[in-house]
């Protein structure tokens, strides 16, 4: 059945061609979509992830992980005191201007984190290629990735600014932190942090990150924050999940991206649709032929669905490729593909199936045709 449905389709190579053609770009169209959904996600929750915290602490009020609302000083006393916590830091987030080197301004993110000489703290810069991450609790030390070093107009470790009329210094590198919101993210210490972002009060907290003790109960310390008026508190995994479902649902970003992919679904579904059915009414003589001579109709319908499962194939070893070289130049943009093991074999498995429902109409043609009327003139 294979040999036949080769010979079928490569009987006219230029619609074969344009088969493969379509399948491959519902394949690349699908790889790229649902990947760059996938890199945006691991992108807005980055910060939680590289985390090494059991609990995040918030208000109670905030849904956005980027634009959370601030407390005050005495709400991390309460959670550091709560017992089963063996550590608990603060973090301060919200957004600044930062100098640019020609003068102009530019929106950044800043992450304020402790650091406390001589412990590692629950968040911090990661992967880190260059300069002293150590100097971070200097006054005015910031780090910054190497991706947003032509965005800010920085050449080099070192280079001196201001963000928000206060002095800033970049004392590290780091390779591969973004923002989801696309603001630079700007790492310093909690001291510097509120320096720089003075118009939200004086002594602001906008999460409170908390190490469970050694075994204690995770689930216990956070019913017993999340008892505390006004505070809620979220397992790092919780956390995440929260940051990606408010992008996900909460602005459309999901149905953007899964509304492409469906589209290059469906264009491969018409394509080879198409290309089956022409090429079944081609062949509609010898189809009869061979129900005259005895064959039964499963014979014919696996020869059809052969050559839809041939088109799938040639089609994702094209696609996946061109996929991969969209991630490349993708990549150039500072966008991020995430082109997974799963994702593949998601996308080839829905590749077999697309193909094997646009082979339907060419199969109940079969299934219809008399093998008589092959015989009438």
């Amino acid at each position: 059945m294979w040999n036949l449905a080769r010979k079928l389709l490569l009987h006219d190579r230029l619609r074969f061609a344009v088969a493969i053609a379509g399948v491959s770009v519902s394949v690349m169209l699908v790889l790229v979509q649902v990947g760059l959904y996938f890199g945006f996600m691991n992108t807005a929750s980055s910060l939680i992830d590289a985390s090494h915290a059991d609990i995040w602490v918030s208000r109670k009020s905030n849904e956005s992980f980027e634009f959370a609302s601030p407390f005050d000083e005495r709400a991390f006393y309460k959670v550091a005191s709560v017992p089963g916590v063996a550590q608990a830091e603060r973090v301060v987030m919200n957004f600044a201007q930062f100098k640019l080197a020609d003068g102009g301004d530019l929106g950044v993110q800043i992450v304020g984190i402790e650091t406390t000489p001589g412990r590692q703290p629950l968040l911090a810069p990661w992967n880190v290629v260059a300069g002293d991450v150590n100097r971070l609790a200097e006054p005015g030390a910031i780090v910054l990735d190497r991706s947003e070093y032509p965005k800010l107009k920085i050449d080099r470790v070192g280079h001196t600014t201001e963000i928000a009329g206060v002095r800033a210094e970049v004392v590290a590198m780091t390779s591969g932190i973004r923002s989801f919101t696309t603001s630079p993210i700007v790492f310093t210490d909690v001291r510097s942090a509120r320096a720089f972002l003075s118009q939200i009060g004086g002594e602001p907290v906008t999460y409170v990150l908390v190490r469970v003790a050694p075994g204690v109960d995770v689930a216990t310390v956070q019913a017993r924050i999340n008892a505390l008026p006004f505070l809620a508190g979220y397992t790092t995994a919780e956390m995440s999940e929260r940051t990606r479902s408010y992008w996900s649902t909460r602005t459309g970003v999901g149905a953007g991206f899964f509304t492409t992919a469906v589209l290059g679904i469906i264009v491969g579904f018409v394509v080879v649709g198409q290309i089956l059915y022409s090429g079944t009414l081609q062949y509609i003589r010898e189809y009869g032929t061979l129900k005259a001579m005895g064959a039964r109709n499963t014979a014919v319908v696996r020869v059809i669905l052969s050559q839809a499962m041939i088109s799938a194939a040639l089609g994702f070893a094209v696609g996946a490729p061109l996929a991969m070289a969209m991630r490349a130049a993708m990549k150039g943009a500072n966008l991020t593909v995430a082109l997974t093991p799963p994702l593949y074999a998601a996308t080839a498995a829905i590749t077999c199936v697309m193909c094997a429902f646009a082979a339907l109409l060419s199969i109940v043609k079969v299934f219809r045709l008399d093998p008589a009327s092959v015989f009438k003139s």
